[in-house]
């Protein structure tokens, strides 16, 4: 659990977070959030008072999460009379009545050719992106966009990844098949080093800050709703000899009211 809600009374310079978005998915302004144990980059934006408009009211909070643990988080404001901030762990305690799983051995993590782009995959702007552009193209195109230090067409990318990703899971009944999301950033984005991931972490961050949620609604809406088949999730099932085509059973209804709710849940929008 990501806690922002515990401020430091006895500390004057020490205030509440609400948290913006994790894993690129935004969120309402919570102070608190459950996740799952794993990797998760998430936006805090500070309680305190800001003077100044230049000033930076998002921040980045990578953290590897475990399992029954509560981590509770808070805005660090500097002197006063300066708008300087930074996110301060002030405690990582266990949840009570919580039972970690079982520690199961580390395996090798193979990366499934479904789950790979069928070519090289290079930077692809905003206006390239289609229904067409699956989650494995999207991902591999926003890792070539971070290295090259587009930022504006990875975060682009990014979300698009993050929205279609999520409508696919809507879609694909068989929740085992999700997991192939996890497989494509693992062949990707985590592919990066720690600097790069860094630097885009940062420009998200920026981004969310600046109010640009809205700019980011409308452009994936404008994109539209997949217009593809999402075999790369419906082959990741234990019998891959048996593949189900879910997509050809939904009607233009569903898959509308599908992606509205891609919009909603995932993305937060209005």
């Amino acid at each position: 659990m990501i806690d922002g809600s515990q401020s430091k009374i006895s500390d004057a310079d020490n205030y509440n977070v609400e948290i913006v978005a994790i894993d690129g998915a935004f969120q309402s302004g919570k102070l608190t959030k459950n996740i799952k144990p794993g990797y998760h980059t998430v936006h805090l934006s500070t309680t305190g008072p800001l003077r100044s408009r230049k000033a930076i009211s998002t921040l980045v909070y990578p953290l590897v999460a475990k399992e029954c643990i509560r981590y509770v988080v808070t805005a660090q404001h500097g002197p006063s009379n300066k708008d300087a901030w930074e996110i301060r762990v002030l405690d990582e305690r266990p949840i009570p009545a919580c039972t970690p799983s079982p520690v199961e051995p580390e395996v090798a993590v193979v990366i499934p050719d479904y789950a790979k782009p069928s070519s090289e995959v290079s930077c692809l702007t905003a206006n390239e992106l289609t229904q067409q552009t699956t989650p494995v193209v999207l991902l591999n195109s926003v890792a070539a966009c971070i290295k090259s230090q587009d930022y504006d067409s990875a975060i682009s990318g990014y979300f698009l990844a993050g929205a279609y990703a999520y409508f696919d899971t809507l879609r694909v009944p068989n929740k085992p098949s999700h997991e192939v999301v996890e497989l494509i950033k693992k062949d990707s984005i985590w592919t990066l080093s720690a600097l790069e991931q860094q630097n885009f972490e940062q420009k998200l961050a920026e981004y969310l800050g600046s109010e640009q949620k809205q700019a980011a609604c409308s452009w994936v809406t404008t994109v539209g709703e997949p217009d593809y088949v999402p075999m790369y999730m419906q082959q990741h099932q234990a019998d891959t000899a048996v593949i189900t085509n879910t997509t050809t059973e939904l009607s233009t209804e569903i898959k509308n009211t599908l992606f509205k709710a891609t919009l909603t849940d995932y993305l937060g929008c209005p």
